[in-house]
C-alpha cells in the first residue's frame, strides 16, 4: 500500500511539472483580426504596392543541408557552383532560430515569425495536428486566397502543417531515418510529369521537400560514406530543374536546408553548424538583367569551421523577400526583412515601396507590442531608402527580443503543487534516514541533492552537467573504498567469483577512467577534434581492417555478457543449457543485426574503389541472398525483425519463469535437481538483466557497444568491494546496503548516461536506431526504440540495482536456511518489497529537490539569453528522466520484484 501511495504522489508530482511546463513554454501570441484593423493605418501618400517579379516558384528543401555541404571545397554540388558562378542565383548562409528541428523550422520559413520551443516535441509526434498552421498566415495561405495551385512532394511534416492547401500531394514520413533512397526517390519519381509541360499547367507552386541528406546525418554524420553520393544525387535534381524551366524567366526556383547539424550528424541545438543552413536563390531573369549575384564571391569557398558562407541572412528574411516578390501580401506575423540583394530588380521607386511595405507589416506587430498606434511617416522619412532598411532592422531586432507571453497562472499553480509535493516526499526521506539510524549518509546525499539543484542556475554547468556527475561518482565511490580498505564493510556478502576482492579496487578505476574517456561530453568541448576512444575507433581505421575491429569489439562485449548470464557452464545442467541456447540465439541475431547496420552506414557498398574484407562482403551478399531482398540495406530491417522476435520469446520465457513453475511446481522440481537457478531465485534478475542488455546493445550506436563491457566491469567489481561477507541480518545492515546502493545506481545512470555522448541539448537525442527493425512509422513503437536508445544506461543501472540487492536477499536467506535458526523459520527479516521501497524514498527525495530547483532557475532566468538554447531543453531532459523513474525505476520494478517468487 506505501508503494502505491508513493507511485501516486509521483503521479501528482509530473502532473504539476506538465502543468508549470505548459504555462513556461512560449507560445507566440499572433496578431488577431480584430489586431490587425486596430493597429493598422494607411500607407503614406504615393505608395503603390509593386508588380510581381515572377508568377511561379519552385521550393526545394533538402532537409538539413548545411551551408557547406552546398558553398565549401568539401562540396560535392558542383553545378550548384556553376549556376551561382554564372550570376544565375544568389546563395546565403541562412540563419536557423533553435530548435533547429523541422517543424518549427518551417512555421518559420512560411510565417517569418520564430518558433515556438513546444514544437521540437511535437516535431517527434508524426500523428499530432495540433501543430497546423492553417489559421496562420503564411506565404502557402497567402498563394491558396490567391488561387495558386500547390503540389507538394516529400516530407509530410507539410501535409500536417497545411492540411488543405495543395491540389497535388504525395507524402513521406520523415522519421524512418534508415531510409536513404526510397524517401528521395519518391519525390524525384513525380518530376517527369510536373516538368513537362502538361504538368507544369498544373501547378503555379512546387514543394519538393527531400529527406535523403537528414537521414545520413542521423545514420553516419556528416562526414558519413554516403554523403558525397546524396550531394550529387541532390546537385543533379537541382540541374534538372533549373534547365527545364531556365527559358521562363517569370519563374522562381529556391534550394535551402531547413536547418543543418553538428558533427556528429544530429540537430535541435544552436551549435554552428545547426543554425547554419544553405539558401540559394535562381532564376534566369538575374543574368538578364546583368546582376551581380554574389559581388564577385565565387563558389566553392574555403571551408570554415563558422559555416558562414556569401551573405549571411536570417532564414526568416526569405518570407517577406519571397512573398514581394511573388505579389502576395507578406505574412502578418512575419519578422523577417526584405534582403537587400534582391532591390535591383526594381525602379528606385518600387524600391522605396517594398522597403515601406516590409515596414507597414512591421509596424503593426511594433505598434501591438508597444501598445499604441503610429503612421509609418511619423516614424521613420518613407522617401529614404537608407532610414527605411535601418527601420526595418530595428523593427525586426526589437520584435525578436520581445518574450513571449507566459501563462503566469499555470507557471505559479505548478510551482506550487511541485514544492508541496517535493516537502512531503523530503519529509518521508528524513523521517526514513533518521528512523533508522542513517542520519550521517542521509545528510550527505541531501547536500549533493541540493548542490546538484543549485547547479541548474549556472548554463555552463547545465551545458557540462557530466563533470557534476563524475565529481560525484570520484568522492562516492572513494568513500566506498576508504571503508573497504579499512575493513569496515557496510554489510557482509562475498560475491561468486574467481577474481579475488584485492584486484577490484584496480579494475574498477581502469574500467571507470574508460567510461569517461569513452565520450568527452558536454555541449561546449564535445568535437570530433577531441581526443576520445569512440572518435578514435570511427574515424581513424583503415577500411580493410575497420569492419574486423567493429565485429571484435561487438562479439567481445555480447561475449562479457554471456559469461555474467551463463557462470559455472556444465553440459549436464538442463537449465544452463536452456540459458545457453536462448543467449546464443539473441547474440548471434544481435551480432548480425548490428554488423549489417554498421556496413550500410559506414560504407558506399556500390562504389568500385571500395576494399572491404572479403568475408565482410560474403557475409552481406549470404543475407541478401537469404532474406531474398536486393541489397543490404533492404536486409537491415529484416534483420533486426528477426532478432526482436527472438527476444521476446527468450524473455517473456525468462520473466514468466517464477510464475509458470509456481503453477506447475514439478517442473520446478524436476528441473531444480540440475539447476539451482530454475526455482526462479538468485540468478532471476542476473538473468533478466543481461537479456535486456542485448536489446540494448541492439539499441546503442556501435562505436558505444564496448561501453557495456565496462558497465558489467563496474557492476561486478563494485559489489566484491561493496558486500564481502554475510554475518549481520539485521534491519540496519539491510538499510544501509539499499540506501547506499540507490546512491551509486543514480550516480552511474548519470554519469553513464553523459559518457554514451548524450548531453542536455536536443541535438544529441540520438534517432540512429529508433527504425531498427520498423518497416514504416509506428509511433508508439519508434517512440519506445529512441527511448530505449538514448536511455540504455540508466535503465541497465536500474535492473543493476534490483540484481545487487536481491543476490544479497538470496544469499543471506540461504545463509540463515542452512543454519537452521529459528530467526529464518519464524520470519523473513525484511520483505522484497522492501527493496523497492527503500529506493523510492530516496530517488523521489532526489528528483523533488533538483526538480524543485530547476523550475526555480528556469522562472527566475525566463529572461536570460540562453532560455531557449540551455534552460528550456534541460526542462525536457529533466521530464525525461522523470518518466524515465517512474516507468523504470518504479513501475518496471515492481512487474519485476511481483513476478519474483
Amino acid at each position: 500500500m506505501k508503494l502505491f501511495v508513493l507511485f501516486l504522489f509521483g503521479l501528482c508530482q509530473l502532473a504539476s511539472y506538465l502543468l508549470f511546463c505548459r504555462g513556461f513554454f512560449p507560445t507566440k501570441v499572433l496578431l488577431t483580426p480584430d489586431e490587425i484593423e486596430q493597429f493598422k493605418t494607411d500607407p503614406p501618400k504615393g505608395y503603390v504596392k509593386p508588380a510581381a517579379q515572377f508568377d511561379r516558384v519552385v521550393v526545394m528543401v533538402i532537409d538539413a543541408l548545411r551551408s557547406d555541404f552546398m558553398f565549401s571545397n568539401s562540396s560535392y554540388m558542383s553545378n550548384v557552383h556553376d549556376l551561382l558562378n554564372s550570376n544565375y542565383g544568389f546563395g546565403f548562409t541562412a540563419y536557423s532560430n533553435p530548435p533547429t528541428v523541422t517543424l518549427p523550422r518551417l512555421k518559420g520559413i512560411t510565417t517569418g515569425s520564430t518558433p515556438n520551443f513546444i514544437d521540437a516535441v511535437l516535431n517527434i509526434a508524426e500523428d499530432d495536428t495540433s501543430s497546423t498552421l492553417g489559421d496562420q498566415d503564411s506565404w502557402i495561405k497567402q498563394m491558396f486566397l490567391s488561387d495558386w495551385k500547390i503540389n507538394m512532394f516529400g516530407d509530410d511534416t507539410w501535409l500536417k502543417l497545411f492540411p488543405d492547401y495543395f491540389a497535388k500531394t504525395d507524402g513521406t514520413a520523415s522519421f524512418y531515418v534508415s531510409d536513404f533512397t526510397h524517401v528521395d526517390n519518391n519525390v524525384t519519381r513525380h518530376l517527369d510529369y510536373e516538368l513537362s509541360a502538361e504538368g507544369q499547367k498544373e501547378w503555379d507552386c512546387m514543394i519538393l521537400h527531400y529527406l535523403g541528406l537528414d537521414h545520413i546525418g542521423h545514420k553516419g554524420g556528416p562526414l558519413s560514406s554516403n554523403m558525397p553520393g546524396k550531394q550529387q544525387e541532390m546537385d543533379k535534381i537541382i540541374k534538372r530543374v533549373f534547365d527545364t524551366l531556365k527559358q521562363d524567366k517569370n519563374t522562381l526556383f529556391l534550394v535551402l536546408g531547413d536547418h543543418g547539424m553538428n558533427e556528429v550528424g544530429n540537430h535541435g541545438g544552436s551549435s554552428a553548424g545547426e543554425t547554419s543552413a544553405a539558401l540559394s536563390i535562381f532564376s534566369s531573369k538575374f543574368k538578364s538583367l546583368g546582376i551581380e549575384t554574389n559581388n564577385g564571391v565565387k563558389a566553392p569557398i574555403a571551408w570554415n569551421p563558422d559555416f558562414e558562407f556569401f551573405s549571411k541572412i536570417d532564414q526568416i528574411d526569405l518570407i517577406p523577400t519571397l512573398s514581394s516578390m511573388l505579389g502576395l501580401n507578406v505574412p502578418i506575423n512575419n519578422l523577417g526583412a526584405f534582403i537587400e540583394n534582391f532591390l535591383p530588380l526594381y525602379s528606385e521607386k518600387d524600391q522605396i515601396n517594398i522597403l515601406i511595405e516590409n515596414a507597414l507589416q512591421l509596424k503593426v506587430l511594433l505598434d501591438k507590442s508597444n501598445g499604441e498606434v503610429n503612421k509609418l511617416e511619423d516614424l521613420v522619412d518613407v522617401s529614404n531608402k537608407s532610414e527605411l532598411l535601418s527601420f526595418i532592422k530595428e523593427t525586426k531586432e526589437t520584435l525578436s527580443k520581445t518574450s513571449s507571453d507566459y501563462n503566469y497562472t499555470d507557471i505559479h499553480y505548478g510551482i506550487g503543487a511541485y514544492a508541496i509535493i517535493s516537502l512531503i516526499f523530503i519529509g518521508l526521506y528524513i523521517y526514513s534516514y533518521v528512523s533508522k539510524n542513517i542520519i550521517i549518509e542521509g545528510a550527505a546525499q541531501m547536500t549533493w541533492f541540493v548542490l546538484y539543484g543549485v547547479s541548474f542556475f549556472g548554463s555552463s554547468l547545465i551545458e557540462e552537467e557530466h563533470h557534476f556527475w563524475w565529481l560525484f561518482t570520484t568522492i562516492y565511490l572513494a568513500v566506498i573504498l576508504y571503508q573497504f580498505l579499512c575493513n569496515k564493510p557496510i554489510a557482509n556478502y562475498k560475491p561468486i567469483g574467481k577474481i579475488q576482492n584485492f584486484f577490484a579496487p584496480l579494475i574498477l578505476g581502469v574500467a571507470l577512467r574508460l567510461l569517461k574517456g569513452w565520450n568527452n561530453s558536454g555541449q561546449k568541448y564535445n568535437l570530433k577534434s577531441n581526443i576520445k576512444i569512440s572518435t578514435y575507433l570511427m574515424d581513424h581505421l583503415p577500411a580493410k581492417i575497420f569492419p574486423e575491429v567493429i565485429s571484435l569489439l561487438v562479439i567481445a562485449t555480447l561475449n562479457v555478457v554471456g559469461v555474467f548470464m551463463i557462470d559455472n557452464f556444465q553440459t549436464e545442467s538442463l537449465g544452463k543449457l536452456i540459458k545457453f541456447l536462448g543467449f546464443f540465439v539473441l547474440a548471434v541475431t544481435a551480432a548480425s543485426a548490428k554488423f549489417m547496420s554498421f556496413v550500410v552506414e559506414s560504407f558506399d557498398l556500390e562504389d568500385p574503389k571500395l576494399v572491404l574484407p572479403r568475408w565482410t562482403t560474403d557475409l552481406i551478399d549470404w543475407h541478401v541472398s537469404k532474406l531474398g531482398v536486393e541489397t543490404a540495406q533492404d536486409a537491415v530491417p529484416f534483420v533486426y525483425g528477426l532478432f526482436q522476435i527472438a527476444f521476446m520469446v527468450v524473455f517473456l520465457f525468462f520473466l514468466l519463469k517464477p510464475l509458470l513453475f509456481k503453477i506447475l511446481p514439478f517442473l520446478s522440481e524436476i528441473l531444480a535437481e540440475n539447476d539451482f537457478d530454475f526455482d526462479g531465485k538468485y540468478k532471476y534478475f542476473s538473468n533478466l538483466q543481461c537479456i535486456i542488455s542485448i536489446l540494448l546493445i541492439t539499441q546503442t550506436n556501435t562505436a558505444n557497444i564496448p561501453i557495456f563491457s565496462l558497465l558489467f566491469l563496474i557492476q561486478d567489481n563494485f559489489t566484491k568491494i561493496f558486500v564481502v561477507s554475510i554475518r549481520d541480518t539485521n534491519h540496519s545492515t539491510f538499510d544501509k546496503i539499499t540506501t547506499t546502493l540507490a546512491g551509486f545506481v543514480l550516480l552511474l545512470q548519470n554519469l553513464s548516461f553523459f559518457q554514451f555522448g548524450s548531453t542536455n541539448s536536443l541535438s544529441s537525442v540520438d534517432l540512429t536506431n529508433s527504425f531498427n527493425g520498423v518497416t514504416s512509422y509506428n509511433m508508439i513503437l519508434v517512440g519506445f526504440l529512441t527511448f530505449i536508445s538514448n536511455w540504455a544506461s540508466p535503465i541497465f543501472w536500474s535492473l543493476s540495482y534490483l540484481r545487487i540487492c536481491f543476490e544479497v536477499f538470496e544469499l543471506q536467506k540461504l545463509r540463515l536456511r542452512s543454519r537452521k535458526t529459528s530467526q529464518y523459520i519464524s520470519k523473513t527479516i525484511f520483505s522484497k518489497w522492501d527493496i523497492l521501497y527503500s529506493r523510492m524514498v530516496f530517488q523521489f527525495a532526489f528528483y523533488s529537490i533538483g526538480g524543485l530547483l530547476l523550475i526555480s532557475s528556469c522562472y527566475n532566468l525566463r529572461f536570460h539569453l540562453f532560455i531557449w538554447t540551455v534552460f528550456d531543453p534541460k526542462l525536457l531532459y529533466f521530464l525525461s528522466w522523470y518518466v524515465m523513474h517512474l516507468v523504470v525505476d518504479f513501475g518496471f520494478s515492481a512487474v519485476l520484484i511481483a513476478l519474483y517468487f
